[in-house]
């Protein structure tokens, strides 16, 4: 998948995510994700990645197919294949999700449902980022940290490899990253 597209925050930070994974925020505050300890919960569990950049402002995103030297690398679990990229602040919460509106300050995407590894680099106001496909992703995403039959069958079959020194191999309600502080470009 080869785009582009620009996006503007004034919390300076770019969120990636797939709706369903991140549903059950719907009815938290707004900016839950604010909250350290939360986006990094959500973040390890590989349901949403935050990248915090320097300033607000706008920024380019191109989307390529492999970062031979990315800046940061970490797992994104997939299951609706409903993606969106763009301002931190659009993120899943106050009883909003992000649309196509033009209110909305990112992209939207369909894509393969699945396990990914995210890598993105960036200079300047230009963010590359690589989607790279690992694994087929389970059919449903549950959201307390209790394992379920799911995450069994997705341990016993799985053949994700870990990519980075953050990642470890596994998926859903089970450790995708393990980070201990928020991811910087």
């Amino acid at each position: 998948m080869h785009s582009s597209f620009s996006f503007t925050t004034d919390t300076a930070a770019l969120s990636i995510f797939d709706l369903q994974a991140i549903r059950h925020r719907i009815d938290d505050t707004s900016d839950w994700w604010t909250i350290e300890q939360d986006e990094l919960e959500e973040s390890n569990y590989g349901r949403i990645l935050f990248l915090h950049v320097e300033h607000d402002g706008t920024y380019d995103v191109h989307i390529v197919a492999h970062i031979e030297q990315p800046q940061m690398s970490g797992m994104l679990y997939i299951p609706s294949g409903q993606l969106f990229a763009g301002a931190a602040e659009d993120t899943t919460g106050g009883d909003l999700e992000p649309d196509d509106s033009s209110a909305v300050s990112g992209q939207l995407w369909t894509i393969r449902p699945g396990v990914y590894q995210v890598q993105a680099t960036r200079q300047q106001q230009s963010i590359q980022m690589a989607l790279i496909w690992l694994a087929d992703a389970p059919s449903a995403i549950p959201n307390s940290n209790r394992p379920t039959s799911a995450d069994s069958e997705i341990a016993a079959t799985s053949t994700i490899n870990p990519l980075s020194s953050h990642a470890s191999p596994s998926v859903n309600n089970v450790i995708l990253n393990n980070w201990n502080q928020r991811l910087r470009l």
